[in-house]
Protein backbone atom coordinates (compact mmCIF):
# COMPACT_ATOMS: atom_id res chain seq x y z
CA UNK A 1 0.00 0.00 0.00
CA UNK A 2 1.31 3.72 -1.09
CA UNK A 3 2.30 5.14 2.29
CA UNK A 4 0.30 8.67 1.47
CA UNK A 5 -2.91 5.80 1.64
CA UNK A 6 -1.74 4.08 4.44
CA UNK A 7 -1.46 6.80 6.36
CA UNK A 8 -4.63 7.78 5.82
CA UNK A 9 -6.03 4.88 6.93
CA UNK A 10 -7.78 4.79 10.71
CA UNK A 11 -5.64 3.01 13.33
CA UNK A 12 -6.52 -0.85 14.06
CA UNK A 13 -5.24 -3.70 16.17
CA UNK A 14 -2.37 -3.54 13.49
CA UNK A 15 -1.38 0.00 12.30
CA UNK A 16 -0.81 3.28 14.60
CA UNK A 17 0.40 6.25 13.87
CA UNK A 18 2.74 8.84 16.17
CA UNK A 19 3.34 12.34 15.87
CA UNK A 20 6.57 11.81 17.87
CA UNK A 21 8.59 9.30 19.61
CA UNK A 22 6.24 8.14 22.38
CA UNK A 23 6.86 7.46 26.14
CA UNK A 24 8.95 4.72 26.31
CA UNK A 25 5.99 2.81 28.29
CA UNK A 26 3.62 3.17 25.49
CA UNK A 27 5.99 2.12 23.09
CA UNK A 28 7.01 -1.03 24.83
CA UNK A 29 3.04 -1.72 25.45
CA UNK A 30 2.60 -1.45 21.33
CA UNK A 31 5.40 -3.30 20.53
CA UNK A 32 3.93 -6.12 23.15
CA UNK A 33 0.79 -6.20 22.11
CA UNK A 34 1.74 -6.20 19.01
CA UNK A 35 3.81 -9.60 19.30
CA UNK A 36 0.97 -11.18 21.17
CA UNK A 37 -1.73 -10.48 18.40
CA UNK A 38 -1.54 -10.33 14.51
CA UNK A 39 1.74 -8.11 14.80
CA UNK A 40 1.31 -4.28 13.44
CA UNK A 41 3.15 -1.16 12.09
CA UNK A 42 3.68 2.05 14.09
CA UNK A 43 4.42 5.03 12.18
CA UNK A 44 6.35 7.90 13.47
CA UNK A 45 6.18 11.27 12.31
CA UNK A 46 2.66 11.98 11.22
CA UNK A 47 0.25 13.97 12.94
CA UNK A 48 -2.85 10.96 14.09
CA UNK A 49 -5.43 13.49 13.98
CA UNK A 50 -4.83 15.73 10.88
CA UNK A 51 -2.36 13.20 9.32
CA UNK A 52 -0.09 15.70 8.40
CA UNK A 53 3.06 14.80 7.92
CA UNK A 54 5.22 16.10 10.44
CA UNK A 55 8.62 14.20 10.10
CA UNK A 56 10.83 13.57 12.45
CA UNK A 57 14.67 14.68 12.58
CA UNK A 58 16.67 11.75 13.10
CA UNK A 59 15.24 8.94 12.36
CA UNK A 60 18.65 6.35 12.43
CA UNK A 61 19.26 7.68 15.87
CA UNK A 62 15.39 7.20 16.74
CA UNK A 63 16.10 3.79 15.70
CA UNK A 64 18.53 2.25 17.01
CA UNK A 65 17.19 4.02 20.41
CA UNK A 66 13.77 1.66 19.95
CA UNK A 67 15.42 -1.39 19.19
CA UNK A 68 17.58 -0.86 22.40
CA UNK A 69 14.93 -0.29 24.09
CA UNK A 70 12.67 -3.04 22.60
CA UNK A 71 16.02 -5.86 23.76
CA UNK A 72 16.27 -4.47 26.83
CA UNK A 73 12.65 -4.75 28.25
CA UNK A 74 10.95 -7.03 26.58
CA UNK A 75 10.90 -10.84 27.14
CA UNK A 76 10.92 -13.37 25.38
CA UNK A 77 13.02 -11.11 22.49
CA UNK A 78 11.06 -9.35 19.91
CA UNK A 79 12.51 -8.38 16.65
CA UNK A 80 11.60 -5.07 15.26
CA UNK A 81 11.71 -4.01 11.29
CA UNK A 82 12.70 -0.38 10.65
CA UNK A 83 11.70 1.96 7.07
CA UNK A 84 12.59 5.13 6.07
CA UNK A 85 10.43 7.04 3.89
CA UNK A 86 11.06 10.41 2.93
CA UNK A 87 8.07 12.44 1.57
CA UNK A 88 8.42 16.17 0.64
CA UNK A 89 11.60 16.41 2.64
CA UNK A 90 10.08 14.71 5.42
CA UNK A 91 10.91 11.67 7.09
CA UNK A 92 8.26 9.00 8.92
CA UNK A 93 9.88 6.04 10.45
CA UNK A 94 8.05 2.73 10.55
CA UNK A 95 8.56 -0.23 13.47
CA UNK A 96 6.71 -3.19 12.04
CA UNK A 97 6.80 -5.76 14.44
CA UNK A 98 5.33 -9.72 13.50
CA UNK A 99 3.08 -11.66 15.22
CA UNK A 100 5.37 -14.20 17.99
CA UNK A 101 5.39 -17.85 18.26
CA UNK A 102 6.62 -17.52 22.01
CA UNK A 103 3.57 -15.95 23.42
CA UNK A 104 2.67 -14.88 25.58
CA UNK A 105 5.45 -11.51 25.22
CA UNK A 106 5.23 -9.23 28.46
CA UNK A 107 7.47 -6.01 29.30
CA UNK A 108 10.31 -7.50 31.63
CA UNK A 109 9.63 -5.41 34.35
CA UNK A 110 6.63 -5.97 34.74
CA UNK A 111 6.45 -9.33 34.89
CA UNK A 112 4.04 -12.13 32.87
CA UNK A 113 1.68 -11.21 35.33
CA UNK A 114 1.68 -7.46 34.70
CA UNK A 115 3.06 -6.40 31.54
CA UNK A 116 0.79 -8.57 28.92
CA UNK A 117 -0.45 -6.08 26.62
CA UNK A 118 -2.84 -6.68 23.73
CA UNK A 119 -4.46 -4.70 20.79
CA UNK A 120 -8.23 -4.09 21.36
CA UNK A 121 -9.35 -2.01 18.37
CA UNK A 122 -6.99 0.43 17.69
CA UNK A 123 -5.95 0.59 21.46
CA UNK A 124 -3.51 -0.91 24.14
CA UNK A 125 -4.46 -3.11 26.89
CA UNK A 126 -3.67 -4.95 29.60
CA UNK A 127 -4.29 -8.18 29.14
CA UNK A 128 -6.51 -10.28 31.38
CA UNK A 129 -5.62 -13.80 33.06
CA UNK A 130 -8.17 -16.03 30.48
CA UNK A 131 -6.16 -13.72 27.37
CA UNK A 132 -2.73 -14.59 29.19
CA UNK A 133 -4.20 -18.58 29.22
CA UNK A 134 -5.16 -18.48 25.64
CA UNK A 135 -1.86 -17.39 24.39
CA UNK A 136 0.12 -19.17 26.08
CA UNK A 137 -2.38 -22.16 24.44
CA UNK A 138 -1.35 -20.59 21.27
CA UNK A 139 2.06 -20.79 21.58
CA UNK A 140 1.41 -24.57 22.29
CA UNK A 141 -0.35 -24.70 18.88
CA UNK A 142 -3.75 -26.15 21.13
CA UNK A 143 -6.89 -24.47 19.58
CA UNK A 144 -9.21 -23.68 22.38
CA UNK A 145 -12.03 -25.88 20.77
CA UNK A 146 -9.90 -28.83 20.81
CA UNK A 147 -9.19 -29.05 24.44
CA UNK A 148 -10.90 -31.37 26.97
CA UNK A 149 -13.55 -30.49 29.36
CA UNK A 150 -12.66 -32.31 32.53
CA UNK A 151 -15.68 -31.29 34.08
CA UNK A 152 -17.97 -33.06 31.51
CA UNK A 153 -18.58 -36.21 30.15
CA UNK A 154 -19.39 -38.10 26.71
CA UNK A 155 -22.72 -38.74 28.00
CA UNK A 156 -23.14 -34.84 27.90
CA UNK A 157 -23.06 -35.48 23.66
CA UNK A 158 -26.82 -35.66 22.58
CA UNK A 159 -27.25 -38.72 21.01
CA UNK A 160 -29.92 -37.16 18.54
CA UNK A 161 -27.44 -34.44 17.04
CA UNK A 162 -24.44 -37.22 16.42
CA UNK A 163 -26.75 -39.22 14.99
CA UNK A 164 -28.13 -36.17 12.57
CA UNK A 165 -24.96 -35.67 11.31
CA UNK A 166 -23.41 -39.09 10.72
CA UNK A 167 -26.68 -39.42 8.56
CA UNK A 168 -26.14 -36.34 6.97
CA UNK A 169 -22.17 -37.31 5.41
CA UNK A 170 -23.51 -40.89 5.31
CA UNK A 171 -21.42 -42.54 7.83
CA UNK A 172 -22.11 -44.80 10.13
CA UNK A 173 -21.71 -43.92 13.81
CA UNK A 174 -19.68 -46.59 15.61
CA UNK A 175 -19.27 -44.74 19.08
CA UNK A 176 -16.74 -43.65 20.66
CA UNK A 177 -14.57 -44.33 17.68
CA UNK A 178 -16.11 -41.57 15.67
CA UNK A 179 -16.52 -39.28 18.05
CA UNK A 180 -12.23 -39.39 18.10
CA UNK A 181 -12.11 -39.54 14.32
CA UNK A 182 -14.08 -36.02 14.64
CA UNK A 183 -12.65 -34.70 17.16
CA UNK A 184 -15.93 -34.76 19.14
CA UNK A 185 -14.34 -36.33 22.41
CA UNK A 186 -10.35 -37.23 22.90
CA UNK A 187 -8.29 -39.24 25.19
CA UNK A 188 -7.02 -38.45 28.62
CA UNK A 189 -4.47 -41.50 29.96
CA UNK A 190 -7.14 -44.09 28.16
CA UNK A 191 -10.27 -41.74 29.79
CA UNK A 192 -12.69 -40.33 26.75
CA UNK A 193 -13.62 -36.99 27.22
CA UNK A 194 -15.82 -34.39 25.02
CA UNK A 195 -13.69 -32.05 23.36
CA UNK A 196 -14.72 -28.04 23.59
CA UNK A 197 -15.87 -28.81 19.74
CA UNK A 198 -18.16 -31.65 20.75
CA UNK A 199 -20.19 -30.02 23.36
CA UNK A 200 -20.71 -27.05 21.76
CA UNK A 201 -21.49 -28.51 18.31
CA UNK A 202 -23.31 -31.71 19.58
CA UNK A 203 -23.90 -31.08 23.75
CA UNK A 204 -26.83 -31.37 25.50
CA UNK A 205 -29.13 -27.76 26.08
CA UNK A 206 -28.61 -28.44 29.87
CA UNK A 207 -25.13 -27.67 29.78
CA UNK A 208 -25.41 -24.03 31.23
CA UNK A 209 -21.69 -23.55 31.04
CA UNK A 210 -21.99 -23.27 27.47
CA UNK A 211 -24.42 -20.63 27.48
CA UNK A 212 -22.10 -18.11 25.52
CA UNK A 213 -22.63 -20.38 22.52
CA UNK A 214 -25.70 -19.68 22.27
CA UNK A 215 -26.87 -17.47 19.19
CA UNK A 216 -29.40 -14.89 19.67
CA UNK A 217 -31.46 -13.68 16.85
CA UNK A 218 -33.55 -10.10 17.12
CA UNK A 219 -36.06 -8.50 14.82
CA UNK A 220 -35.84 -4.79 15.39
CA UNK A 221 -38.27 -1.91 14.22
CA UNK A 222 -37.07 0.69 11.79
CA UNK A 223 -33.00 1.28 11.45
CA UNK A 224 -31.98 1.16 15.31
CA UNK A 225 -31.90 -0.94 18.49
CA UNK A 226 -34.83 1.04 19.91
CA UNK A 227 -37.71 -0.87 19.70
CA UNK A 228 -37.16 -4.86 19.85
CA UNK A 229 -40.10 -6.48 18.02
CA UNK A 230 -39.31 -10.17 18.68
CA UNK A 231 -36.38 -12.23 20.11
CA UNK A 232 -35.31 -16.03 19.55
CA UNK A 233 -32.40 -17.51 21.06
CA UNK A 234 -30.76 -21.03 19.56
CA UNK A 235 -28.89 -23.59 22.39
CA UNK A 236 -27.00 -26.19 22.28
CA UNK A 237 -26.69 -28.21 19.84
CA UNK A 238 -26.02 -26.08 17.81
CA UNK A 239 -24.42 -28.05 14.15
CA UNK A 240 -28.37 -29.34 13.99
CA UNK A 241 -29.65 -25.59 13.96
CA UNK A 242 -28.23 -23.84 11.36
CA UNK A 243 -30.67 -24.14 8.81
CA UNK A 244 -33.52 -23.79 11.30
CA UNK A 245 -31.94 -20.05 12.09
CA UNK A 246 -31.25 -19.28 8.90
CA UNK A 247 -35.07 -19.96 7.75
CA UNK A 248 -35.99 -17.85 10.41
CA UNK A 249 -33.28 -15.16 9.90
CA UNK A 250 -35.59 -14.99 6.23
CA UNK A 251 -39.02 -14.33 7.60
CA UNK A 252 -37.30 -11.22 9.28
CA UNK A 253 -36.07 -9.54 5.79
CA UNK A 254 -37.33 -7.53 3.36
CA UNK A 255 -38.61 -9.61 -0.17
CA UNK A 256 -38.79 -9.08 -3.42
CA UNK A 257 -40.54 -10.35 -6.74
CA UNK A 258 -38.70 -11.49 -10.03
CA UNK A 259 -39.38 -13.30 -12.94
CA UNK A 260 -38.56 -17.10 -14.15
CA UNK A 261 -40.33 -17.51 -17.34
CA UNK A 262 -43.90 -16.92 -16.53
CA UNK A 263 -43.36 -17.89 -12.88
CA UNK A 264 -43.35 -14.56 -10.76
CA UNK A 265 -41.42 -15.84 -7.42
CA UNK A 266 -40.60 -14.32 -4.35
CA UNK A 267 -37.12 -13.94 -2.20
CA UNK A 268 -35.01 -12.37 0.13
CA UNK A 269 -33.40 -9.31 -1.38
CA UNK A 270 -30.41 -10.58 0.51
CA UNK A 271 -29.10 -13.54 -1.49
CA UNK A 272 -29.94 -16.61 0.88
CA UNK A 273 -26.06 -17.67 0.70
CA UNK A 274 -24.97 -14.53 1.80
CA UNK A 275 -27.22 -15.23 4.82
CA UNK A 276 -26.27 -18.87 5.30
CA UNK A 277 -22.53 -18.08 4.63
CA UNK A 278 -22.23 -15.04 7.32
CA UNK A 279 -24.15 -16.97 9.97
CA UNK A 280 -21.00 -20.58 9.18
CA UNK A 281 -18.82 -18.09 9.68
CA UNK A 282 -19.82 -16.30 12.58
CA UNK A 283 -19.92 -20.23 14.16
CA UNK A 284 -16.77 -21.40 12.51
CA UNK A 285 -14.38 -18.54 13.12
CA UNK A 286 -15.67 -17.02 16.65
CA UNK A 287 -13.65 -17.10 19.16
CA UNK A 288 -15.08 -19.35 21.89
CA UNK A 289 -12.57 -18.61 24.48
CA UNK A 290 -14.30 -15.47 24.92
CA UNK A 291 -16.86 -16.63 27.36
CA UNK A 292 -18.84 -13.87 27.98
CA UNK A 293 -20.34 -12.98 24.71
CA UNK A 294 -22.44 -14.93 21.87
CA UNK A 295 -23.24 -14.20 19.16
CA UNK A 296 -25.68 -11.94 18.21
CA UNK A 297 -27.87 -11.47 14.91
CA UNK A 298 -29.75 -8.30 14.44
CA UNK A 299 -32.32 -8.03 11.85
CA UNK A 300 -33.17 -4.34 11.15
CA UNK A 301 -35.52 -2.53 8.02
CA UNK A 302 -32.33 -2.24 5.90
CA UNK A 303 -29.65 -4.47 6.66
CA UNK A 304 -28.82 -7.78 8.63
CA UNK A 305 -26.33 -7.62 11.46
CA UNK A 306 -23.69 -10.34 12.39
CA UNK A 307 -21.62 -9.68 15.41
CA UNK A 308 -19.30 -12.64 16.74
CA UNK A 309 -16.87 -12.47 19.56
CA UNK A 310 -13.24 -12.33 18.31
CA UNK A 311 -11.43 -10.21 15.57
CA UNK A 312 -10.33 -11.41 12.22
CA UNK A 313 -7.67 -14.22 13.34
CA UNK A 314 -3.91 -15.05 12.27
CA UNK A 315 -2.45 -12.29 9.98
CA UNK A 316 -5.78 -11.44 7.96
CA UNK A 317 -6.77 -8.21 7.67
CA UNK A 318 -10.35 -7.07 6.64
CA UNK A 319 -8.27 -5.57 3.11
CA UNK A 320 -7.49 -9.61 3.01
CA UNK A 321 -11.32 -10.52 2.95
CA UNK A 322 -12.68 -12.22 -0.54
CA UNK A 323 -9.35 -12.45 -2.31
CA UNK A 324 -9.12 -16.14 -1.36
CA UNK A 325 -6.82 -15.91 2.31
CA UNK A 326 -7.61 -17.44 4.40
CA UNK A 327 -6.87 -18.41 8.15
CA UNK A 328 -8.84 -20.54 10.24
CA UNK A 329 -9.16 -20.11 14.44
CA UNK A 330 -11.32 -23.85 14.85
CA UNK A 331 -10.26 -26.18 12.41
CA UNK A 332 -12.18 -29.14 14.19
CA UNK A 333 -15.26 -26.92 13.32
CA UNK A 334 -14.22 -26.22 9.68
CA UNK A 335 -13.65 -30.06 9.40
CA UNK A 336 -17.41 -31.08 10.34
CA UNK A 337 -19.26 -27.94 8.80
CA UNK A 338 -17.80 -28.65 5.10
CA UNK A 339 -18.90 -32.20 5.83
CA UNK A 340 -22.48 -30.84 6.45
CA UNK A 341 -22.38 -29.30 3.26
CA UNK A 342 -22.43 -25.91 4.82
CA UNK A 343 -19.01 -24.24 3.95
CA UNK A 344 -17.49 -23.76 0.51
CA UNK A 345 -13.32 -23.91 0.20
CA UNK A 346 -11.53 -21.67 2.78
CA UNK A 347 -11.79 -18.42 1.09
CA UNK A 348 -14.57 -18.47 -1.24
CA UNK A 349 -17.48 -17.48 0.87
CA UNK A 350 -16.71 -14.09 0.86
CA UNK A 351 -16.19 -13.40 -2.53
CA UNK A 352 -19.27 -15.18 -3.45
CA UNK A 353 -21.16 -12.93 -1.28
CA UNK A 354 -19.92 -9.81 -3.09
CA UNK A 355 -20.22 -11.60 -6.41
CA UNK A 356 -24.20 -12.11 -5.51
CA UNK A 357 -24.60 -8.39 -4.05
CA UNK A 358 -22.73 -7.01 -7.50
CA UNK A 359 -25.63 -9.30 -9.49
CA UNK A 360 -28.84 -7.70 -7.28
CA UNK A 361 -27.30 -4.46 -7.33
CA UNK A 362 -27.15 -4.16 -3.85
CA UNK A 363 -25.14 -1.66 -1.38
CA UNK A 364 -21.75 -4.00 -0.75
CA UNK A 365 -21.36 -5.74 2.65
CA UNK A 366 -19.42 -4.26 5.22
CA UNK A 367 -16.63 -6.09 7.04
CA UNK A 368 -15.46 -4.30 10.55
CA UNK A 369 -13.83 -5.22 13.33
CA UNK A 370 -15.15 -2.87 16.64
CA UNK A 371 -13.16 -3.88 19.91
CA UNK A 372 -12.99 -7.59 20.21
CA UNK A 373 -15.71 -7.95 17.85
CA UNK A 374 -15.88 -9.15 14.06
CA UNK A 375 -19.11 -7.87 12.42
CA UNK A 376 -20.79 -8.67 8.94
CA UNK A 377 -23.50 -6.09 7.77
CA UNK A 378 -25.57 -7.15 4.90
CA UNK A 379 -27.26 -4.52 3.34
CA UNK A 380 -31.24 -5.08 1.59
CA UNK A 381 -31.01 -1.69 -0.10
CA UNK A 382 -30.66 -1.61 -3.82
CA UNK A 383 -28.29 0.62 -5.22
CA UNK A 384 -30.23 3.08 -6.48
CA UNK A 385 -30.01 6.36 -9.13
CA UNK A 386 -32.30 8.90 -7.03
CA UNK A 387 -33.96 9.57 -4.73
CA UNK A 388 -37.04 8.88 -6.23
CA UNK A 389 -36.79 5.44 -6.95
CA UNK A 390 -35.33 4.84 -3.04
CA UNK A 391 -38.52 6.48 -1.95
CA UNK A 392 -40.52 4.11 -3.98
CA UNK A 393 -38.45 0.65 -3.52
CA UNK A 394 -39.02 1.24 -0.01
CA UNK A 395 -43.02 1.93 0.11
CA UNK A 396 -42.63 -1.71 -2.12
CA UNK A 397 -40.83 -3.42 0.41
CA UNK A 398 -41.95 -2.27 3.60
CA UNK A 399 -44.98 -1.04 3.11
CA UNK A 400 -47.23 2.19 4.28
CA UNK A 401 -45.37 4.75 5.25
CA UNK A 402 -45.28 8.73 6.54
CA UNK A 403 -43.90 11.33 4.75
CA UNK A 404 -41.78 11.34 7.87
CA UNK A 405 -40.80 7.92 8.33
CA UNK A 406 -39.77 8.13 4.67
CA UNK A 407 -37.92 11.32 5.28
CA UNK A 408 -35.78 9.70 8.21
CA UNK A 409 -35.09 6.51 6.66
CA UNK A 410 -33.91 8.15 3.30
CA UNK A 411 -31.92 11.07 5.53
CA UNK A 412 -33.85 13.84 3.68
CA UNK A 413 -35.77 16.99 4.68
CA UNK A 414 -39.63 16.50 5.34
CA UNK A 415 -40.57 18.76 2.44
CA UNK A 416 -38.41 17.18 -0.16
CA UNK A 417 -39.70 13.46 0.94
CA UNK A 418 -42.93 15.26 -0.10
CA UNK A 419 -42.18 16.72 -3.21
CA UNK A 420 -40.84 13.11 -4.07
CA UNK A 421 -44.08 11.74 -3.20
CA UNK A 422 -46.58 14.18 -4.61
CA UNK A 423 -44.36 12.80 -8.40
CA UNK A 424 -45.26 9.48 -7.02
CA UNK A 425 -48.83 10.39 -7.07
CA UNK A 426 -48.74 12.12 -10.37
CA UNK A 427 -46.98 9.37 -12.03
CA UNK A 428 -49.69 6.85 -10.78
CA UNK A 429 -47.03 4.83 -8.81
CA UNK A 430 -48.01 6.02 -5.27
CA UNK A 431 -51.41 6.98 -3.54
CA UNK A 432 -51.71 8.85 -0.49
CA UNK A 433 -54.22 7.65 2.04
CA UNK A 434 -55.78 8.95 5.35
CA UNK A 435 -55.10 12.97 6.22
CA UNK A 436 -53.21 15.07 8.67
CA UNK A 437 -50.73 13.23 10.95
CA UNK A 438 -51.79 10.38 10.20
CA UNK A 439 -51.33 10.36 6.07
CA UNK A 440 -49.39 7.62 4.78
CA UNK A 441 -48.02 6.38 1.34
CA UNK A 442 -48.98 3.43 -0.24
CA UNK A 443 -46.97 2.19 -3.22
CA UNK A 444 -49.31 1.11 -6.42
CA UNK A 445 -46.63 -1.07 -7.94
CA UNK A 446 -45.96 -4.64 -8.06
Amino acid sequence: MNILTKIQQPESRKFEIKKSLPASRKVLQTMVAFANGAGGELLIGVSDKQRKIVGVDDPFSMEEQISNMIHDAISPPVSPFFSVVTINGKTILSVKVLSGSNKPYYIRSLGPEKGVFIRIGSSTRLASKDIVVDLQRQKRGIPYTLELDFQHDVKDIENEATNYFFDSIGQKYVGTESLLHWNIAGLNNGDILPTVTGLILFGKKSLVHYDYAHLRLTRFQGITTTNIMESREYSLPISNKIDGLCNDITTFLGKESYFDGPRRIERTIIPFFAIREAVVNAIVHRDYSITGSSIKINVFDNRLEIISPGTLFGNLDIADLGTGLSECRNRSFVRIFRQFGLMEELGTGIARINELYKERNLQAPLYQEQGNFFKTTLWQKKILTDVKEEIEDILKLWGPMTAKDLANRVNIHHNTALKYLNKLITETKVKRKGSGRKTVYISLGG
